[in-house]
């Protein structure tokens, strides 16, 4: 006999801390609730709860794992014809119970609302795997098979992976920043993961350590662009990764103010178009990475001394203040990109003087001496001189 009680005020039916036994039959997904939490009469968490259903595919979300204690115990029977799952709160696969099948789940982690839980199998006669105790990271229950897993994680500030960010994948809605890998060594081979950028500003995936990706100390992603990240254990390479149209030219401009060494990293690399600002304090060398780029370079620096583009182990080019240029780098150097039909000063034939003064200038284009004196005289009286007239205090001429 079931005995029940109503509180004075409403009428509402008071249950007792603990429901020893519910029986549920399916005809479409069930939400459990916590005796204690509801006042509910049905689709309660006892403690044995006898489950049936013709229709397949039909599913049991647990409880709240928050609003309990953790070592609370679920005893699930099967007496129905097909398969029934059994999810978390979040309605993640917990465990996929065949018909006659005994399971029990129990709760190990209340911290959220999912909850961890565990899942034993009663009574039975042979051992065999459930798919829910064989998921692990990117792969997922799927009633009784497994199945992949790319478990989406948005994010817009600096972040670092580690060995448990196997298979997921990162969304970058921020204006810049970096995403730190981990250690290859530390994750193995094989290990794994999708990044794409979502946001208005670069991403750069950034390795650890001596670690490389795709051969270069980090790699900068632009809004819109993705890639798969896999270690072989000792570096990392993309898969996929593909320069969209509308940042297939890029610009930056970087201060290289000061003196010695700089060299670019983050956000700097893989760009285009650079303009190099700033007060230069003595000879500077800008050092950019042995991987095949061109480069659109604008020397926009002041100060009395050298500018310098190089690989760490190239020789490089000087660039003189004030000029731009196309570069280009072979994976060992940094070069001209076109020395044969573009020199200074420009030849007659290809539309230039051939010269770098006004006065060679005029020669070259066939002007003679006294008509060079004259075109370049700064006073009417330097230019009747050049005439070989002098003048007079009247403004004439004798």
């Amino acid at each position: 006999m079931t005995t029940s009680y109503n509180y004075v005020f409403g009428g509402a039916t008071v249950y007792p801390s603990e429901v020893s036994y519910e029986s549920l039959t399916l005809t479409t997904d069930v939400q459990l609730s916590w005796p204690t939490e509801t006042s509910a009469s049905s689709n309660l968490a006892a403690k044995i709860i006898d489950i049936e259903s013709d229709v397949e595919s039909l599913r049991i979300l647990l409880p709240d794992a928050q609003k309990a204690g953790t070592g609370e115990t679920i005893l699930f029977n099967n007496i129905g014809t097909e398969t029934i799952i059994v999810s978390d709160y979040d309605d993640v696969q917990v465990v996929s119970i065949a018909n006659g099948e005994l399971w029990q789940v129990y709760l190990t982690d209340n911290s959220t609302a999912a909850g961890a839980w565990q899942a034993l199998q009663y009574g039975a006669a042979i051992s065999q795997a459930n798919a829910s105790a064989l998921a692990g990271t990117g792969i997922v229950a799927v009633g009784t098979v497994l199945s992949q897993s790319v478990p989406i994680t948005t994010f817009s500030a600096n972040f670092e992976l580690g060995i448990t960010d196997r298979a997921k994948m990162y969304n970058w809605t921020g204006a810049g920043g970096v995403l730190t890998l981990p250690s290859a060594a530390t994750v193995g081979g094989n290990w794994f993961m999708y990044l794409r950028n979502s946001g208005s500003g670069a991403i750069v995936a950034t390795p650890t350590g001596i670690n490389t990706i795709d051969g270069s100390t980090d790699l900068s992603f632009q809004p819109g662009e993705s890639a798969i990240i896999a270690t072989d254990g000792s570096n990392f390479y993309t898969i996929g990764f593909g320069k969209r149209a509308i940042f297939a030219f890029d610009y930056t401009s970087i201060n290289a103010a000061g003196s010695g060494t700089l060299t670019l990293t983050g956000t700097q690399l893989n760009r285009i178009a650079y303009n190099f600002t700033g007060v230069l304090t003595g000879n500077r060398i800008i050092i950019v990475p042995p991987t095949v780029q061109q480069y659109w370079i604008t020397n926009s620096t002041t100060g009395a001394y050298t500018f310098t583009v190089k690989t760490a182990a190239g020789a490089g080019v000087t660039i003189t203040q004030g000029q731009r240029g196309i570069y280009y780098c072979n994976g060992t150097d940094f070069l001209i990109a076109d020395t044969a039909s573009i020199s200074l000063p420009i030849d007659i034939g290809q539309g230039g003087t051939g010269a770098s003064t006004a006065s060679g200038a005029l020669i070259n284009l066939g002007g003679g001496s006294t008509g060079i004196s004259i075109f370049s005289s700064v006073t009417q009286a330097n230019a009747w001189v050049a005439l070989g007239y002098a003048q007079n205090v009247n403004g004439g001429t004798f």
